[in-house]
């Protein structure tokens, strides 16, 4: 599935004039690796993006760099730079990464949250169930609103740094949510996580977060690992049928 970007300059670009073009570049690079424009694997020349953008070699370079520290591109020496593969590996690491802070996230909350704090949640979280059942194609608009359900949760522990990383780990969870068949969610997932969360008991909400982290999961892993073996190359909108 690739992620629509019908609207993708206008809605993330808007109101970015003091940024520096290094950034710019950077940010209109990353909506074209999550919406699917620039697949995984791709290079990334550095002199047809100066041609592209009419930017000089330093300012791509910044903006690749970013790419990089985001895990979102990688670059080797002879070679060049390429947007970052997916790999059974690499998803089995980006897992490992977000059970830890999303576990750690729901942990948090659970002992933090206040009743004030439940009807954004609670409507978010019905937000997000109700975009899920019915959407016909799952794109950049509500993967973003799916985000903010989970980092609403994250700006609750009052922790800027594991906001920042959620949010960069989120990033990463697009490019392979865009690229990667995933199973449809049960119904009400998100309340029924919330509703964990909400018992004020650690344990449990860390055990549902965990399950919702990980679900269909397995499914993707072997999909990689079907391409992997067979060696394609390509992902496209990649599944086991």
């Amino acid at each position: 599935m690739n992620i629509k970007t019908s609207t993708q300059s206008k809605t993330l670009n808007q109101n970015l004039s003091f940024e520096t073009q290094a950034v710019r570049l950077f940010r209109t690079l990353e909506i074209e690796i999550l919406s699917g424009q620039l697949q995984p694997g791709q290079r990334l020349v550095r002199r047809d993006l100066c041609e592209r953008f009419g930017l000089s070699q330093a300012t791509v370079s910044e903006a690749l760099w970013r790419l990089e520290s985001d895990g979102m591109a990688e670059s080797a020496p002879m070679y060049g730079t390429r947007v970052s593969p997916i790999t059974v590996e690499k998803l089995t690491d980006e897992l490992m990464l977000r059970q830890a802070l999303e576990c750690q996230v729901a942990r948090m909350v659970a002992e933090l949250v206040k009743p004030i704090n439940i009807p954004r949640l609670e409507e978010l979280a019905d937000q997000v169930d109700t975009l899920i059942s019915e959407a016909t194609d799952y794109g950049m608009e509500n993967m973003q609103i799916h985000q903010e359900f989970h980092l609403e949760l994250a700006r609750l522990t009052g922790s800027s740094l594991l906001l920042r990383e959620l949010e960069r780990t989120w990033r990463r969870h697009f490019m392979f949510f865009s690229w990667v068949s995933v199973w449809p969610s049960p119904s009400g997932w998100h309340r029924l996580l919330l509703d964990a969360i909400l018992t004020q008991n650690p344990d449990t909400a860390e055990r549902a977060m965990r399950d919702h982290v990980l679900f269909g999961s397995t499914h993707q892993l072997k999909v990689l690992e079907k391409i992997q073996k067979e060696g394609t190359g390509s992902l496209g909108t990649a599944s086991l049928s």
